[in-house]
């Protein structure tokens, strides 16, 4: 006869012994790490924006969090993988895919990026929010000086408003496009004033904070909106300040514009770590379970033949995609040609020009630019004219230019040169070279712009017609 606890006992499952574990979690590390090599042309673009300067390093921060995050956990990682999450991550990385042969680079990464997030999502603690780690895998890109084209125009024409409401009590203020005329004196909000980085460091801080403070997805989502009002309003303060200081006709040593700055995004962090705790530690205690439905499980030794597959189609894919051939692809259209449209300067400010050669990386760039790309020079000064024909991307900044070759640039100013045209210049120096670099871009009207974010939403929304000639002149000193 059986008693009834020899009963309980023999239906009770033994724990899975440690090695088992182990060997599980190293099959599915293998997975993914197989799958994370798989999508080698999005990593090698990734890599490479990193190292080029181009762009700020921030991500590599955001990419160790995630990866700390996912391996440092205490709590015990699931047996059992969530279908769900593996099925997100094998869409994602056909979409990264997809992407990679006929979308814009930083869009293939970002998927491949989700991808990679969503495959480990599949494993991790119940516990862990799902929320703030795929807000890392974002944040891990290198996409500030993308973020900075496309919207560090409107952030600093809205700043610069804001700042204008604030003086002009004070102050006789004036703003005309993303620059303020204060008592007399004018005031340009540059790049660094969009607020763009400290947008990043806030929701930075906000995904870090959720996840340190155990706050499930719902809590994070709710209060992301009040994480950007934070920044915005931290940014307003900067700027007022820093444009009040300016106006009085000094110019602000950069210790002081620095110091301001790194103050300002000190407490704005502070605010969000705060914003993002639980009102009280009862709250915690009783918060609901992150997952109201129980999960679609996959048995470790499915979930890992899963991601080995995925793995293996995604590599012959990308192997395909790169080799010549006919399943050779190529995601980027022809350029219109545009040589026989418009010939370049003959001369400048009186001097003759002539045709310089462009090296074997600018050639490359130069063959996929909706347009044409020149280099030229007096004996003394280099011109760089560009013609272009659509709004574009590819129309880079000079300032992120010289940074992705090695240059500190700074100094940044508007100045009026020959024939009352207004130019954007700055400082370039690397290894003791001193350069003096004015830009700016003209449509076919005669109305220039000296901010290529200004003039890519003026060419967007119709309100400068094309072709535009955009000219830097780089001048030693």
């Amino acid at each position: 006869m059986t008693t009834p606890t020899q009963a309980s006992t023999s239906t009770t499952a033994m724990p899975a012994p440690a090695s088992s574990r182990k060997s599980r979690i190293r099959t599915m590390a293998w997975g993914l790490a197989l799958l994370a090599a798989a999508l080698w042309p999005q990593a090698l673009w990734m890599l490479a924006r990193l190292r080029d300067g181009s762009d700020e390093p921030l991500g590599i921060l955001a990419l160790l969090a995630l990866l700390w995050l996912g391996l440092a956990q205490r709590q015990p990682w699931r047996r059992q993988a969530d279908a769900r999450w593996l099925m997100a991550g094998a869409l994602l990385t056909l979409l990264a895919m997809l992407a990679h042969a006929h979308g814009p680079a930083l869009l293939s990464a970002l998927l491949a990026m989700l991808a990679v997030t969503a495959c480990l999502l599949s494993v991790r603690p119940v516990k862990l929010a799902s929320a703030p780690l795929l807000g890392l895998a974002v944040l891990s890109l290198p996409l500030l000086a993308s973020l900075q084209f496309y919207l560090g125009y409107p952030l600093r024409v809205l700043v610069a408003e804001a700042s204008r409401w604030l003086l002009s009590s004070q102050h006789v203020v004036a703003r005309s496009g993303a620059s303020l005329l204060v008592d007399g004196q004018l005031v340009l909000v540059d790049a660094a004033c969009s607020g763009v980085q400290m947008a990043w460091w806030g929701y930075f801080v906000a995904c870090l904070a959720a996840l340190h403070a155990g706050a499930g997805n719902r809590r994070f989502l709710r209060r992301l909106p009040l994480v950007g009002a934070l920044v915005l309003a931290g940014n307003i303060v900067r700027n007022t300040v820093l444009v009040a200081w300016q106006s009085q006709g000094e110019p602000l040593a950069p210790f002081w514009h620095e110091g301001i700055g790194l103050a300002v995004l000190l407490l704005v962090c502070a605010a969000v770590w705060r914003l993002m705790q639980p009102s009280s530690a009862a709250s915690l205690a009783h918060r609901p379970v992150l997952t109201a439905s129980a999960p679609t499980v996959l048995p470790p030794r499915r979930a890992a033949t899963a991601l080995w597959l995925l793995a293996g189609l995604c590599a012959a894919w990308q192997l395909m995609a790169a080799a010549p051939g006919p399943f050779a692809q190529d995601g980027h259209p022809s350029r219109p040609s545009a040589h026989a449209a418009v010939e370049w300067p003959v001369d400048w400010q009186g001097r003759p020009l002539r045709p310089l050669a462009l090296g074997e990386i600018e050639a490359r760039f130069a063959a996929q630019f909706p347009g044409r790309i020149e280099r030229l020079s007096t004996g003394r000064e280099v011109l760089v004219w560009r013609y272009v024909l659509r709004p574009t991307r590819m129309l880079h900044p000079a300032a992120d230019c010289f940074r992705g070759i090695g240059y500190r640039v700074h100094g940044e100013r508007l100045e009026q040169q020959a024939g009352g045209h207004t130019w954007r210049c700055f400082i370039a120096e690397r290894n003791g070279e001193k350069l003096r670099v004015c830009e700016r871009i003209e449509d076919a009207a005669g109305h220039g712009f000296t901010d290529t974010s200004a003039w890519y939403w003026a060419a967007l929304l119709d309100q400068t017609q094309g072709p535009w000639q955009a000219v830097t002149v780089v001048s030693p000193l």
